[in-house]
């Protein structure tokens, strides 16, 4: 099992607060949010975790390579000043990646039994899974309808830009693909949800219902949310 941390974008909302440090790497209690983020990870047996690196990657590498840690981490580097976006990050970093494995955002931590969410990613053979959460359960935006089956199987739309109406579900923050998705001309700007989009509408995603509401340090507000909530070891 291998996990994707998507940390190479320029954290525009927290600019007033971050003193130009990346969102990932913005202490919290004196740690950066990016140790929170691996020690998250440690418990679900990742035989390899790659980090999608881009602004400020130097700030990165430093951390990384002054932390022992027990999972082999690898990354790779985008121009800061021509990012590819999240899915372009990914197709940059296509060679270090499996045939299947799950991609988050640098910016949150989330409560899944990533273990389970990958089983079942594999169960059902789809081109991407994507973890869901309730809007009743989670204090976002909701960007996902979704209707259940006969057999309670969630069926869903997902929009980021221009969310259905009526949706009733958040995009919680993982999500396991198949490395053949992201099959586009590199070097080229692709935003992730755009891909999301278009699976989810030609009914080739598959989805997995989260309960527990995630932790993260998109804006200023919920970087002190964060604050409050993280301790230290």
């Amino acid at each position: 099992m291998q996990i994707v941390l998507l940390c190479g974008g320029m954290g525009r909302r927290l600019r007033e607060v971050s003193n130009n440090v990346p969102k990932s790497m913005i202490e919290i209690n004196n740690k950066p949010f990016l140790y929170f983020l691996l020690k998250s990870l440690k418990r679900f047996n990742f035989k390899s975790i790659h980090i999608c690196l881009g602004y400020r990657s130097e700030v990165f590498i430093e951390y990384l390579n002054s932390i022992d840690f027990s999972v082999p981490i690898t990354y790779s580097l985008e121009n800061s000043k021509k990012l590819l976006g999240t899915g372009g990050a990914i197709i940059n970093a296509l060679r270090y990646l499996n045939n299947d494995f799950i991609i988050q955002y640098g910016d949150t931590l989330l409560d899944i039994q990533y273990d389970l969410f990958f089983e079942e990613h594999l169960a059902n053979d789809s081109k991407i899974t994507m973890s869901l959460i309730s809007s009743d359960l989670c204090n976002h935006t909701p960007n996902t309808f979704c209707t259940r089956n006969l057999n309670g199987e969630l069926n869903c739309i997902y929009n980021k830009k221009n969310p259905p109406s009526h949706s009733n579900y958040i995009d919680y923050g993982a999500m396991a693909c198949k490395k053949s998705v992201f099959n586009i001309k590199e070097n080229k700007f692709v935003d992730l949800s755009d891909i999301q989009q278009k699976l989810t509408a030609s009914r080739q995603a598959s989805f997995y219902e989260v309960t527990a509401p995630f932790i993260e340090i998109g804006n200023p507000k919920a970087l002190r949310d964060a604050k409050k909530i993280l301790k230290n070891d």
